[in-house]
């Protein structure tokens, strides 16, 4: 089935109008952070196949990214791979991650042929502008990354300290024009991820290796030029054949509100999100601050403050009121998770008569299953095997009961 971009002769039903892409505040704030990929529409090309030797890579994504959790995306893709045996669901045409970050979870399905083309959307503008120049100017980037390692970081020592320090400075000089922006944005993402502790981009975190660079580990050991050259031609062979179909700035509520204006000949049951938001617990230790206010890089956009429960509330409202089309959420294990009626103690989406008259929001069954990963860098502390949930509105025959994907009884009698 064919994806129709052209968003003048498509809305979410019919009988409602259709509306003029919003435009946010923050990018008049933050030039460098454009709604999406500009200069070509991919949505209503057919896609070509993979031919990148990283389609089925253990290694995929350029992105270090606090959070990332080892194991889940195969386990993503055993539930999407099982629902497809459904008589609602067949093959997944459109996979959406609304909190991109990494994207590893994207990168590795789409690479291995459980769903057709991924789209990417980050609230984050250093995150969604790395994707953005990733995908559609690849070569410039990585001859781009290669002059920064060679002329700073392979260099060390102080060079390399005052090239940190650089970019963490860094914002857009009046009169930048906006492509130049993003590519300098994309830039310092890619640049920090790589040099900075864990990968984490707020204003909170060090160099590798320290000020003093005495640890055997110094500032550019995560930095392998020949590993990310390959990871981001990945990503732009993904743009290529049109696997990757856009990368969006926008919030996870806007990401999921326009999915079905630019995709209605796939909703509901041929499109599924996968939402991995930050810890229901000390989220503001990795995500609060993704600039640092000191600098003058520009306030975080509201959907980056999760230092409290209120922006959760808001999330599963959406998903178990007004979500569209099908998704999969993760999150840490917390009773208070499906315990709550504010969260997901409900097995069942309550949209209400509006919702699922004008929308056609539909009032599917929510399934329930506790896996085990490991967490590669998160607000516990170090690495070591810990316990997830996976929320779910993919067809409840379909969804695993076994030694992968457990009951979560165990986490509601704790």
């Amino acid at each position: 089935m064919s994806l129709d971009g052209s968003p003048g002769n498509i809305g979410v039903r019919p009988e409602l109008p259709i509306q003029s892409p919003r435009l946010p505040n923050r990018l008049v704030v933050i030039p460098s952070a454009p709604r999406s990929i500009s200069g070509r529409v991919t949505a209503g090309k057919a896609i070509r196949p993979l031919s990148h030797p990283l389609a089925k890579g253990r290694y995929q994504t350029p992105l270090r990214y606090p959070g990332a959790k080892t194991g889940l995306s195969s386990l993503i893709g055993n539930l999407i791979g099982a629902a497809r045996g459904s008589s609602q669901v067949g093959k997944i045409d459109l996979l959406v991650e609304p909190f991109a970050g990494g994207a590893s979870t994207s990168l590795r399905l789409v690479g291995a042929g459980v769903v057709n083309r991924i789209l990417l959307a980050d609230a984050d503008p250093l995150v969604a502008a790395f994707w953005q120049v990733a995908a559609a100017e690849t070569e410039n980037f990585v001859g781009r990354m290669v002059e920064e390692h060679e002329r700073y970081v392979a260099k060390g020592g102080n060079i390399a300290l005052s090239r940190w320090d650089y970019w963490r400075a860094w914002a857009p000089s009046p009169g930048m024009s906006e492509s130049s922006a993003r590519f300098e944005t994309a830039m310092k993402c890619l640049f920090l991820n790589r040099t900075t502790f864990s990968g984490i981009l707020h204003g909170s975190a060090g160099p590798i290796g320290g000020r003093k660079q005495e640890s055997a580990y110094g500032i550019g050991c995560r930095f392998n030029v020949d590993a990310l050259s390959d990871r981001i031609r990945y990503v732009g062979h993904l743009y290529d054949t049109n696997r990757l179909v856009d990368v969006w700035c926008k919030d996870w509520k806007d990401t999921l509100a326009d999915v079905p204006e630019w995709y209605a000949d796939l909703i509901p049951d041929r499109v599924v999100a996968y939402l991995d938001p930050p810890y229901l617990e000390k989220s503001e230790k990795l995500y609060q601050k993704s600039f640092d206010m000191h600098h003058r890089v520009g306030a975080p956009v509201e959907d980056l403050h999760w230092s409290d429960n209120l922006m959760h509330y808001r999330l599963a409202d959406y998903l178990t009121r007004r979500m569209q089309f099908r998704w999969v959420l993760s999150y840490d294990a917390k009773p208070e998770l499906l315990q709550s009626r504010f969260l997901y103690a409900s097995d069942q989406m309550t949209p209400s008569v509006t919702e699922r008259e004008l929308l056609g929001v539909k009032q599917w069954r929510i399934t329930k299953r506790v896996v085990s990963l490991r967490y590669t860098a998160s607000a516990r502390q170090g690495r070591g095997a810990a316990e997830e949930v996976l929320i779910t509105t993919l067809p409840p025959s379909r969804v695993p009961l076994d030694e992968d994907f457990r009951s979560v009884d165990s986490i509601i009698s704790r």
